[in-house]
Protein backbone atom coordinates (compact mmCIF):
# COMPACT_ATOMS: atom_id res chain seq x y z
CA UNK A 1 0.00 0.00 0.00
CA UNK A 2 1.56 3.31 -1.08
CA UNK A 3 0.47 6.64 0.40
CA UNK A 4 -1.24 8.76 -2.29
CA UNK A 5 0.06 6.39 -4.99
CA UNK A 6 3.57 7.85 -4.67
CA UNK A 7 6.50 6.24 -6.42
CA UNK A 8 7.87 3.40 -4.23
CA UNK A 9 10.59 4.77 -1.97
CA UNK A 10 13.99 3.14 -1.64
CA UNK A 11 14.34 1.66 1.84
CA UNK A 12 17.09 -0.14 3.73
CA UNK A 13 16.73 -3.23 5.91
CA UNK A 14 19.39 -5.01 7.94
CA UNK A 15 19.96 -8.39 9.55
CA UNK A 16 22.09 -9.05 12.60
CA UNK A 17 24.80 -11.71 13.05
CA UNK A 18 22.32 -14.31 14.31
CA UNK A 19 20.34 -14.10 11.05
CA UNK A 20 22.82 -13.20 8.34
CA UNK A 21 25.18 -16.21 8.47
CA UNK A 22 27.77 -13.92 6.86
CA UNK A 23 31.00 -15.87 6.28
CA UNK A 24 34.05 -16.40 4.12
CA UNK A 25 34.39 -19.65 2.18
CA UNK A 26 37.24 -21.17 0.10
CA UNK A 27 40.54 -19.96 1.54
CA UNK A 28 42.35 -19.99 -1.83
CA UNK A 29 39.46 -18.34 -3.65
CA UNK A 30 37.55 -16.50 -0.94
CA UNK A 31 33.86 -15.79 -1.34
CA UNK A 32 31.52 -13.79 0.86
CA UNK A 33 28.21 -15.57 1.43
CA UNK A 34 25.14 -14.86 3.50
CA UNK A 35 21.47 -13.89 3.43
CA UNK A 36 20.20 -10.44 2.56
CA UNK A 37 16.71 -11.32 3.82
CA UNK A 38 14.95 -14.27 5.38
CA UNK A 39 11.31 -15.19 4.80
CA UNK A 40 8.68 -15.01 7.55
CA UNK A 41 11.10 -13.58 10.13
CA UNK A 42 9.81 -10.59 12.07
CA UNK A 43 12.11 -7.59 12.16
CA UNK A 44 12.78 -5.49 15.22
CA UNK A 45 10.77 -2.30 15.79
CA UNK A 46 11.12 -0.16 12.66
CA UNK A 47 9.64 3.01 14.05
CA UNK A 48 6.17 1.96 15.19
CA UNK A 49 5.83 -1.26 13.23
CA UNK A 50 7.58 -4.51 12.47
CA UNK A 51 7.71 -6.37 9.20
CA UNK A 52 8.45 -9.67 7.52
CA UNK A 53 9.02 -10.76 3.93
CA UNK A 54 6.63 -13.26 2.38
CA UNK A 55 8.05 -16.11 0.34
CA UNK A 56 7.94 -15.19 -3.34
CA UNK A 57 8.41 -11.46 -2.75
CA UNK A 58 11.71 -11.38 -4.68
CA UNK A 59 10.73 -13.64 -7.60
CA UNK A 60 10.19 -10.85 -10.15
CA UNK A 61 12.69 -8.34 -8.76
CA UNK A 62 15.64 -10.73 -8.92
CA UNK A 63 15.15 -11.18 -12.67
CA UNK A 64 15.07 -7.49 -13.60
CA UNK A 65 17.45 -5.91 -11.08
CA UNK A 66 21.14 -5.25 -11.74
CA UNK A 67 22.22 -5.59 -8.12
CA UNK A 68 25.48 -4.33 -6.63
CA UNK A 69 27.32 -5.78 -3.66
CA UNK A 70 28.34 -2.82 -1.53
CA UNK A 71 30.03 -2.49 1.82
CA UNK A 72 27.95 -0.28 4.13
CA UNK A 73 25.80 0.76 1.12
CA UNK A 74 28.74 2.88 -0.05
CA UNK A 75 28.88 3.02 -3.86
CA UNK A 76 32.64 3.64 -3.58
CA UNK A 77 33.14 0.32 -1.76
CA UNK A 78 32.09 -2.01 -4.56
CA UNK A 79 32.47 -5.76 -3.99
CA UNK A 80 30.53 -7.27 -6.90
CA UNK A 81 27.68 -6.97 -9.38
CA UNK A 82 25.12 -9.37 -10.81
CA UNK A 83 25.55 -8.19 -14.41
CA UNK A 84 29.27 -9.03 -14.26
CA UNK A 85 28.72 -12.35 -12.52
CA UNK A 86 30.75 -11.38 -9.46
CA UNK A 87 27.55 -11.27 -7.36
CA UNK A 88 25.09 -14.14 -7.47
CA UNK A 89 21.68 -14.05 -5.85
CA UNK A 90 19.61 -17.14 -5.09
CA UNK A 91 16.18 -17.70 -3.63
CA UNK A 92 15.54 -20.79 -1.53
CA UNK A 93 13.17 -21.79 1.26
CA UNK A 94 15.14 -19.68 3.74
CA UNK A 95 15.25 -16.38 1.90
CA UNK A 96 17.34 -14.27 -0.47
CA UNK A 97 20.92 -15.55 -0.37
CA UNK A 98 24.00 -14.08 -2.02
CA UNK A 99 27.55 -15.06 -2.95
CA UNK A 100 30.21 -12.47 -3.75
CA UNK A 101 33.55 -12.88 -5.49
CA UNK A 102 35.36 -10.02 -3.75
CA UNK A 103 37.79 -8.02 -5.90
CA UNK A 104 41.54 -8.07 -5.44
CA UNK A 105 41.45 -4.55 -4.09
CA UNK A 106 41.98 -2.85 -0.77
CA UNK A 107 38.20 -2.85 -0.23
CA UNK A 108 37.96 -6.56 -1.03
CA UNK A 109 40.89 -7.59 1.15
CA UNK A 110 39.81 -5.39 4.07
CA UNK A 111 36.23 -6.73 3.90
CA UNK A 112 37.39 -10.36 3.92
CA UNK A 113 39.66 -9.76 6.92
CA UNK A 114 36.99 -7.82 8.84
CA UNK A 115 34.45 -10.61 8.31
CA UNK A 116 36.92 -13.30 9.38
CA UNK A 117 37.72 -11.33 12.55
CA UNK A 118 34.01 -10.86 13.30
CA UNK A 119 34.28 -7.08 13.12
CA UNK A 120 31.90 -6.96 10.18
CA UNK A 121 28.96 -9.18 11.02
CA UNK A 122 25.73 -7.59 9.79
CA UNK A 123 24.14 -7.49 6.38
CA UNK A 124 21.74 -5.13 4.66
CA UNK A 125 19.90 -4.65 1.39
CA UNK A 126 18.22 -1.73 -0.36
CA UNK A 127 14.95 -2.20 -2.25
CA UNK A 128 11.52 -0.84 -3.10
CA UNK A 129 8.14 -2.32 -2.19
CA UNK A 130 5.25 -2.37 -4.65
CA UNK A 131 2.82 -4.54 -2.69
CA UNK A 132 2.42 -5.06 1.03
CA UNK A 133 -0.20 -5.83 3.65
CA UNK A 134 -0.72 -4.03 6.95
CA UNK A 135 -2.41 -5.47 10.02
CA UNK A 136 -3.41 -3.59 13.14
CA UNK A 137 -3.45 -5.91 16.18
CA UNK A 138 -5.31 -4.70 19.25
CA UNK A 139 -2.09 -5.20 21.21
CA UNK A 140 1.50 -4.87 20.07
CA UNK A 141 3.06 -3.06 17.10
CA UNK A 142 1.53 -2.71 13.66
CA UNK A 143 2.53 -5.56 11.36
CA UNK A 144 3.64 -5.19 7.76
CA UNK A 145 4.09 -8.09 5.34
CA UNK A 146 6.09 -7.39 2.20
CA UNK A 147 4.34 -9.27 -0.60
CA UNK A 148 6.18 -8.02 -3.67
CA UNK A 149 9.51 -6.23 -4.04
CA UNK A 150 9.82 -3.89 -7.02
CA UNK A 151 13.58 -3.56 -7.38
CA UNK A 152 16.68 -4.64 -5.47
CA UNK A 153 19.48 -2.04 -5.54
CA UNK A 154 22.27 -3.49 -3.44
CA UNK A 155 23.18 -6.09 -0.83
CA UNK A 156 26.22 -6.52 1.32
CA UNK A 157 27.91 -6.49 4.72
CA UNK A 158 27.43 -3.58 7.11
CA UNK A 159 29.21 -2.43 10.24
CA UNK A 160 26.06 -1.64 12.22
CA UNK A 161 23.30 -4.30 11.89
CA UNK A 162 20.55 -1.79 12.63
CA UNK A 163 18.93 1.15 10.90
CA UNK A 164 21.87 3.01 9.32
CA UNK A 165 20.00 6.29 9.09
CA UNK A 166 17.70 7.86 11.66
CA UNK A 167 15.84 9.66 8.86
CA UNK A 168 14.67 6.25 7.63
CA UNK A 169 13.11 5.53 11.03
CA UNK A 170 11.55 9.00 11.05
CA UNK A 171 10.00 8.42 7.63
CA UNK A 172 8.73 5.03 8.74
CA UNK A 173 7.06 6.52 11.81
CA UNK A 174 5.35 9.18 9.70
CA UNK A 175 4.28 6.55 7.17
CA UNK A 176 2.75 4.39 9.90
CA UNK A 177 0.88 7.40 11.26
CA UNK A 178 -0.55 8.17 7.82
CA UNK A 179 -1.43 4.53 7.18
CA UNK A 180 -3.17 4.25 10.55
CA UNK A 181 -5.28 7.34 9.87
CA UNK A 182 -6.02 6.11 6.36
CA UNK A 183 -7.02 2.70 7.69
CA UNK A 184 -9.37 4.23 10.25
CA UNK A 185 -11.02 6.37 7.55
CA UNK A 186 -11.35 3.33 5.28
CA UNK A 187 -13.03 1.33 8.05
CA UNK A 188 -15.53 4.16 8.63
CA UNK A 189 -16.30 4.43 4.92
CA UNK A 190 -16.55 0.65 4.57
CA UNK A 191 -19.02 0.48 7.42
CA UNK A 192 -21.14 3.14 5.76
CA UNK A 193 -21.15 1.18 2.53
CA UNK A 194 -21.91 -2.25 3.97
CA UNK A 195 -24.30 -1.50 6.84
CA UNK A 196 -27.97 -1.39 5.84
CA UNK A 197 -30.87 -0.30 8.03
CA UNK A 198 -33.74 -2.58 7.10
CA UNK A 199 -37.38 -2.98 8.10
CA UNK A 200 -39.77 -5.91 7.79
CA UNK A 201 -42.78 -5.33 5.54
CA UNK A 202 -44.78 -7.83 7.63
CA UNK A 203 -44.21 -6.88 11.26
CA UNK A 204 -42.27 -3.62 10.97
CA UNK A 205 -39.17 -4.94 12.82
CA UNK A 206 -36.07 -2.78 12.10
CA UNK A 207 -32.42 -3.77 12.36
CA UNK A 208 -28.99 -3.17 10.82
CA UNK A 209 -27.35 -5.81 8.66
CA UNK A 210 -24.10 -6.09 6.72
CA UNK A 211 -25.96 -7.85 3.92
CA UNK A 212 -28.40 -6.09 1.61
CA UNK A 213 -31.97 -6.11 2.94
CA UNK A 214 -33.34 -8.13 0.02
CA UNK A 215 -30.95 -10.99 0.81
CA UNK A 216 -32.18 -11.63 4.36
CA UNK A 217 -35.37 -12.60 6.22
CA UNK A 218 -36.84 -10.89 9.23
CA UNK A 219 -35.39 -12.49 12.40
CA UNK A 220 -38.76 -11.95 14.17
CA UNK A 221 -41.36 -13.30 11.75
CA UNK A 222 -39.42 -14.54 8.74
CA UNK A 223 -40.99 -11.95 6.46
CA UNK A 224 -39.39 -10.00 3.64
CA UNK A 225 -37.03 -7.15 4.58
CA UNK A 226 -36.66 -3.85 2.74
CA UNK A 227 -34.47 -0.80 3.04
CA UNK A 228 -35.78 1.58 5.67
CA UNK A 229 -37.11 4.68 3.96
CA UNK A 230 -34.26 7.11 4.48
CA UNK A 231 -31.41 8.39 2.31
CA UNK A 232 -28.52 5.93 2.35
CA UNK A 233 -24.99 5.76 0.94
CA UNK A 234 -25.07 6.61 -2.74
CA UNK A 235 -28.81 7.40 -2.75
CA UNK A 236 -30.31 10.89 -2.95
CA UNK A 237 -33.38 12.10 -1.10
CA UNK A 238 -35.13 12.64 -4.44
CA UNK A 239 -34.57 8.99 -5.37
CA UNK A 240 -35.75 7.85 -1.93
CA UNK A 241 -38.94 9.92 -2.27
CA UNK A 242 -39.55 8.52 -5.74
CA UNK A 243 -39.10 4.92 -4.69
CA UNK A 244 -41.23 5.48 -1.60
CA UNK A 245 -44.23 6.27 -3.86
CA UNK A 246 -43.72 3.19 -6.00
CA UNK A 247 -45.80 0.11 -5.22
CA UNK A 248 -43.88 -2.34 -3.07
CA UNK A 249 -43.55 -5.94 -4.12
CA UNK A 250 -45.81 -8.19 -2.02
CA UNK A 251 -44.34 -11.36 -0.64
CA UNK A 252 -45.64 -14.77 -1.70
CA UNK A 253 -46.89 -15.49 1.82
CA UNK A 254 -48.72 -12.18 1.92
CA UNK A 255 -50.30 -12.95 -1.45
CA UNK A 256 -51.51 -16.33 -0.18
CA UNK A 257 -53.05 -14.71 2.91
CA UNK A 258 -54.83 -12.14 0.76
CA UNK A 259 -56.14 -14.84 -1.58
CA UNK A 260 -57.47 -16.91 1.34
CA UNK A 261 -59.16 -13.83 2.78
CA UNK A 262 -60.73 -13.01 -0.56
CA UNK A 263 -62.09 -16.55 -1.04
CA UNK A 264 -63.49 -16.52 2.49
CA UNK A 265 -65.20 -13.19 1.88
CA UNK A 266 -66.75 -14.53 -1.34
CA UNK A 267 -68.13 -17.58 0.52
CA UNK A 268 -69.64 -15.37 3.23
CA UNK A 269 -71.27 -13.10 0.63
CA UNK A 270 -72.75 -16.07 -1.25
CA UNK A 271 -74.07 -17.60 1.97
CA UNK A 272 -75.65 -14.29 2.98
CA UNK A 273 -77.28 -13.99 -0.45
CA UNK A 274 -78.93 -17.40 0.04
CA UNK A 275 -80.20 -16.45 3.47
CA UNK A 276 -81.63 -13.21 2.14
CA UNK A 277 -83.37 -15.11 -0.66
CA UNK A 278 -84.97 -17.53 1.80
CA UNK A 279 -86.15 -14.66 3.97
CA UNK A 280 -87.84 -13.00 0.99
CA UNK A 281 -89.68 -16.20 0.07
CA UNK A 282 -91.06 -16.52 3.55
Amino acid sequence: MNIDNKKPEKVLRTLGPEEVELRITDKDDPKITGYAAKFSKWSLDLGGFREKVRKGAFDEAIEKSDVRALKNHDRNLLLGRTSSGTLRLKINSVGLGFEIDPPNTTTGADTIEEIRRGDLSGCSFAFTVVEDDWKYPEEGPIERTIIKVGEIFDVGPVTYPAYPDTTVAARSTEMVKQLTEQRQNEEIEEKKKTTYECECIECGHTDEFEEHCKDIKCPECGGEMRRKQRPGPGRSQELEDKTADEPKEISAERKRKCARGYRRAVRIIERNKKLIGLCKKE
